[in-house]
């Protein structure tokens, strides 16, 4: 295994036959390009320039379209070997993919299907209601959010539509079989994967069809594997933004398992439909604050209009009630983010259901109009793309925590402007994103837990850091750089000269630069997804 060389940057998991092959170089001395017999393909000399996130003086270089092989990049004193495959991404989808379910609470996970990376059932005492602690219920299952055990509602159910609109899009990029227990069923394994938390979403409605914002204790765990963390769970309030949330969530949900469950899609729409009436009935957006005492994940937000847009394009594609696409044309009016796919601004989720499952059907308003805004937004994320040394699509400035979030969001939005519109400059400046990802960044680390050469191996991941095992559980993806609102910790050790996009610590306690996330690893999953099934499509 090579160490990481100071003049190349590259995707440390592979290139696709058949797609442009982009290096970043850090040398103005000639580079040469072998093949695997030693042939010089070719003599590169970078013009480079400087890219202020990084600090680097630095040139995006392509390649061109290489065949199956070894190649490697060198200069007088250093070299660098890369490979190009047929289908280089398919792993480490499957292992985003996977991660989702070392991630599982309220089960066991065993040995056939979890490899070392075992733990007893956990969480599965009864939870008490916050606001009434006298009354408790079961409510297990669920995903762990990041790399705490605490369950929370609306990144839950942004994590679950983005693995369902990956699979209604990409679905020869990600229904390979995962080795999880619901392997070999009827349907592919990202869905069974899914379901998980939606089963457990069902159970975090009130009567009234609002839904709790979240499930944590008071306090975070230590660090602790999760069947050591008995203290008490609670049902937090219910909050504007979880209930938005789950109901946009559980609509879409319900179209794709009318085909596998009826019951439980019809269960699914009866959920969502009484969310949206309690929106309804409660207008006023009230953001969500912890509670006195709790001092777990906020997860706040200032509106709740982006979720309501979500939520009522979604209800319209279950249902087909034009008053569903009525709200959504008067929030639409007013103005939305079109290109934003996180947890807290989510009208991209709904822009996504009108451009790709409703189509011509959503109208002149939410189909004709909205795509125009949509495909205008995405030029920004291009833009950004091409200003970076990197090729990476994020200003110096927006290095926060969870910096994998905005890049893999600009990447999803680069991605459906290309399937409108075939713009191959759009799916390229997407491919770079994924290379970011996977090494091809000021850092030169691949931000997914065992790949690469150079990959995170201390992320702040509970399970990670209590299991007495080297390597950190596979197929969670790092947040990555953050000088936003670093910890002082990681501001002594890094200083406030450290360029932006290396403001990174690979140490387990840096939360701020080195957490993982459910809804971190699902926009990656589409975008490696995407790229996936591809490189399928080519052979």
């Amino acid at each position: 295994m090579e160490t990481q060389s100071s003049c190349f940057r590259l995707n440390q998991v592979g290139y696709a036959a058949g797609l442009p092959v982009h290096v970043a170089i850090l040398t103005e001395a000639p580079v040469r390009l072998l093949d695997a017999s030693g042939t010089i393909l070719g003599t590169i000399r970078a013009d480079l320039t400087f890219d202020e996130a990084s600090g680097d003086r630095v040139a995006l270089m392509e390649l061109g379209i290489l065949p199956e092989g070894t190649y490697r990049l060198e200069t007088d004193e250093e070299s660098r070997s890369f490979t190009v495959k047929d289908h280089p991404w398919r792993e480490v989808t499957n292992a985003l993919i996977k991660g989702l379910y070392f991630q599982r609470c309220g089960c066991a996970l065993y040995k056939e299907h979890a490899g070392p990376y075992v733990h007893a059932a956990c969480h599965t005492a009864d939870s008490a209601d916050w606001e009434n602690p006298s009354v408790r219920r079961s409510v297990t299952g669920g995903w762990h959010d990041a790399g705490d055990y605490g369950k929370y509602v609306a990144p839950g159910a942004v994590t679950v539509t983005h693995l369902i609109y990956t699979w209604k899009l990409f679905p020869d990029g990600c229904s390979d079989e995962l080795n999880i227990p619901e392997s070999g069923n009827s349907l592919p394994d990202i869905l069974n994967e899914a379901r998980y938390e939606l089963e457990w979403l069902l159970k975090v409605q009130r009567e009234d069809g609002a839904f709790h914002h979240k499930l944590t204790k008071a306090h975070f765990a230590g660090f602790i594997m999760p069947e050591e963390d008995r203290e008490q769970e609670y049902l937090m309030p219910v909050s504007h933004c979880a209930t938005g949330s789950a109901c946009a969530c559980l609509a879409l949900a319900s179209r794709v398992w009318k085909a596998y469950d009826p019951a439980f899609a019809s269960l699914m729409l009866e959920a969502s439909q009484k969310a949206w009436v309690w929106m309804q009935g409660n207008p006023d957006f009230v953001p969500f604050k912890n509670p006195e005492g709790v001092r777990t994940g906020q997860y706040g937000d200032r509106t709740d209009r982006d979720e309501r847009f979500w939520a009522a394009c979604e209800l319209y594609a279950a249902t087909g009630e034009p008053r569903y696409r009525e709200t959504a044309e008067a929030l639409f009016a007013e103005g939305l983010n079109l290109t934003a796919f996180g947890w807290a601004d989510v009208a991209g989720l709904g822009a996504l259901c009108c451009l790709f499952d409703l189509k011509e059907q959503a109208g002149e308003i939410l189909f004709t109009k909205l795509k125009e805004g949509f495909l205008r937004r995405t030029e920004f994320a291009l833009a950004l793309s091409r200003q970076s040394g990197y090729g990476t699509a994020l200003r110096p400035e927006w290095y926060g925590w969870g910096s994998i979030l905005p890049i893999m969001s600009g990447a999803m939005a680069m991605i459906l402007n290309a399937l409108l519109t075939g713009r191959e400059d759009m799916r390229d400046a997407a491919l770079n994103q994924l290379h970011y990802a996977l090494g091809l960044n000021a850092l030169g680390t691949c931000f997914v837990t065992g790949f690469g050469e150079k990959s995170v191996m201390h992320p702040h991941h509970r399970p990670s850091g209590a299991d007495g095992i080297d390597a950190p559980v596979p197929g969670l993806i790092s947040g990555g750089p953050n000088k936003v609102f670093p910890y002082p910790a990681t501001r002594e050790k890094l200083g406030s000269d450290t360029p932006p996009a290396k403001y990174y610590l690979d140490e387990t306690p840096s939360a701020d630069t080195n957490e993982i996330a459910i809804y971190w690893n699902s926009p990656a999953i589409f975008v490696a997804a995407c790229f996936n099934a591809m490189t399928l499509h080519q052979n």
